[in-house]
């Protein structure tokens, strides 16, 4: 069984497809958890208005930031595996079915993704998307030179690793995704990507990958 954990904030535009991407999985035993933090539009009624018994829907009303809902969202789940979901991105419908069984001498699975744009077309003015590096140790040695192979939508982690690091950094303003792989690579957690191209990565206006660029070694 797996939790799959999907943040939303203002996402009313995307969240639907997102959703429906998750629930069109041909590996049918997950829960989502949905979690709304901050958010003013019509995302939250979008997502009530899916009936599937799978579904939780969490409102933490103003209290904004994407690590700490993801927290609260972990504390929540019920299985030993954790699926990440992002309110504009893609599932393949056989995501989770072809990455478990590689979760099972692994800490952490992700993909190759494409990126899409706002309408669902490839490429984008950034291209198809990046070739992330599929093994594990080329991985690590990759995070811990802040370089991120493992795309946040793609990832499905054990969930014992995730508590152990403690979860993500709710201090982090961005990059909490690489954070959380440094630091579970410097445990000697072991990381993978399948080479399929899993899922697509919507980039938009106000997609993380457009909307700030950060610095990630003043971040990290």
């Amino acid at each position: 069984m797996i939790s799959v954990l999907l943040p939303v904030y203002n996402g009313e535009k995307f969240v639907g497809e997102s959703i429906k991407s998750v629930l069109n999985q041909t590996f049918k035993e997950f829960e989502l958890l949905i979690g709304f933090n901050g958010t003013v539009d019509k995302s939250k009624k979008i997502a009530e208005d899916i009936h599937d018994s799978r579904i939780r829907i969490f409102d933490y009303g103003t209290d904004k930031g994407k690590p700490k809902t993801l927290n609260r969202l972990l504390n929540e789940s019920k299985y030993d595996i954790i699926a990440l979901q992002d309110d504009d991105d893609l599932w393949d419908c056989e995501k989770l079915e072809l990455q478990l069984p590689l979760i099972e001498h692994h800490d952490v699975v992700g993909s190759q993704i494409m990126y899409i744009d706002e309408e669902g077309y490839h490429p984008t003015k950034f291209g198809r998307g990046p070739n992330l590096l599929t093994d594990s140790k080329s991985i690590s040695d990759s995070m811990l030179n802040l370089q991120n192979n493992i795309a946040n939508s793609s990832s499905l982690i054990k969930k014992q690793p995730l508590i152990d690091v403690q979860g993500w950094d709710e201090s982090m303003p961005a990059l909490e995704d690489i954070d959380l792989w440094i630091r579970m690579a410097k445990r000697g957690y072991k990381f993978i990507n399948s080479e399929k191209i899993l899922v697509l990565h919507r980039i938009h206006e106000t997609s993380n990958f457009n909307a700030q660029k950060w610095d990630e070694k003043e971040l990290l």
